[in-house]
């Protein structure tokens, strides 16, 4: 399973990915300087839109009030001890919501910009693109013995007599199969390489957003265990749910990272022109990364959780990723869903984690899957009469 408890792009011309050896990615967006800080948003009743006050100016924001009030009461009905719910536009980034809502700290703000969690297997993802831009195979087999709950150094050697089951990169994808990832990084990874490959993905670099986001660490050791360690997703990397978000919207946008976009329009101030988009993996390695997303949510993590489905997102085929650890003391159980649909042709990507403690209402799997239920529930519920069957039919 998961790391147990301890506009158009069409339009785009993407640059070349940097080679899986690059040292250091050039990551563009962090290149920019950062636009002014958005104030509080608040309902304009006249356009039905949120707007927050922008350096002289006013912003209009891009989320969509409906959806961004309902995914806050899913939270709040969950009684979620932390938790947030990012949604993105998939090809354009532009953010439809970013929900919110702490039963333990009501008072506390910013929980979707933060790295309020470990990235835990939502950091396979970054493994996976690097070990399949080194030439591994999504169906080449590799076995193993134990590794279920703990990882430990003489795993990663391959022992004949033990490694009784087989798997593929693929399956240990939507499985979330810790020790096949962990064996895969010590053999055909090394620390430079999964770093440069982290920094492609936006760890441990700035993004350019009109609030303020912390960067998310990723820490990888150059040790060998500690390597293996990291890249199967108990190693010392943190990440925040915009963040999240934008891991999935890569693979959703065919391997380009296409910047998160929070203003539609700014009234009496220029609008700042947000950062091209740019290439992190090819489009191969993009749709490989996508059809082992699509196996976690029909044959693997998320499977139990999206295998019944409300009228809202019936017939929609969902690509994800899961991720789950655990702290000790204090105790926080740590949750995260981020992927995309409709699976084949993205329009929104969603990216939700939970930081429960012992008692607990709901996971980030349940909470991202009714996200994506009210997000095509609200969209069909938009349309003029007589589009809906179309609307619906994915």
């Amino acid at each position: 399973g998961d790391a147990p408890r301890a506009e158009d792009l069409a339009k785009v011309v993407p640059t070349e990915a940097p080679p899986a050896s690059t040292e250091a990615a050039v990551v563009p967006a962090a290149l920019r300087p950062e636009p002014p800080v958005l104030g509080d948003a608040k309902l304009d009743p006249r356009r039905g839109r949120l707007v927050a006050p922008l350096g002289e100016g006013r912003a209009v924001l891009t989320i969509d009030p409906r959806l961004q009030e309902r995914l806050e009461r899913s939270l709040q009905n969950y009684r979620v001890p932390w938790g947030a719910t990012v949604m993105l536009e998939a090809g354009s980034g532009r953010v439809l919501a970013l929900a919110e809502h702490s039963d333990a700290e009501p008072a506390r703000k910013g929980l979707a910009l933060a790295p309020i969690a470990p990235a835990a297997s939502v950091f396979k993802i970054v493994t996976a693109a690097a070990l399949l831009e080194r030439g591994v195979g999504p169906t080449d087999p590799v076995c193993y013995h134990g590794g279920k709950r703990r990882l430990q150094p003489r795993l990663l050697a391959d022992d004949p007599r033990r490694d009784r089951r087989c798997v593929s990169l693929a399956q240990a994808f939507g499985h979330s199969t810790n020790v096949v990832f962990a064996k895969l990084a010590d053999r055909d990874l090394d620390a430079q390489a999964l770093r440069a490959t982290a920094e492609r993905f936006l760890f441990n670099v700035p993004i350019a957003f009109p609030r303020a986001v912390e960067p998310s660490p990723a820490n990888i050791p150059d040790d060998p265990f500690g390597l293996a360690n990291a890249a199967a997703g108990f190693g010392d990397v943190r990440l925040s749910p915009l963040h999240a978000a934008l891991l999935a919207s890569v693979v959703a946008n065919g391997g380009l990272l296409v910047p998160p976009v929070l203003v539609d329009d700014v009234e009496g101030a220029p609008l700042v022109t947000p950062p091209a988009p740019w290439r992190v993996v090819d489009e191969n390695v993009a749709s490989e990364l996508g059809t082992m997303m699509r196996s976690t949510v029909t044959a693997g993590t998320a499977r139990r959780v999206f295998r019944r489905t409300a009228s809202g997102l019936r017939g929609v085929a969902v690509a994800g990723k899961t991720g789950s650890l655990a702290d000790p003391s204090p105790f926080r159980d740590y949750t995260w869903f981020v992927g995309f649909a409709p699976a084949e042709k993205p329009e929104v990507v969603v990216a939700s984690v939970v930081v429960n403690g012992r008692l607990w209402h709901a996971r980030a799997p349940m909470v991202a899957k009714e996200a994506l239920e009210a997000f095509f529930a609200t969209r069909v519920a938009s349309l003029p009469p007589g589009a809906v069957k179309t609307a619906s039919a994915h």
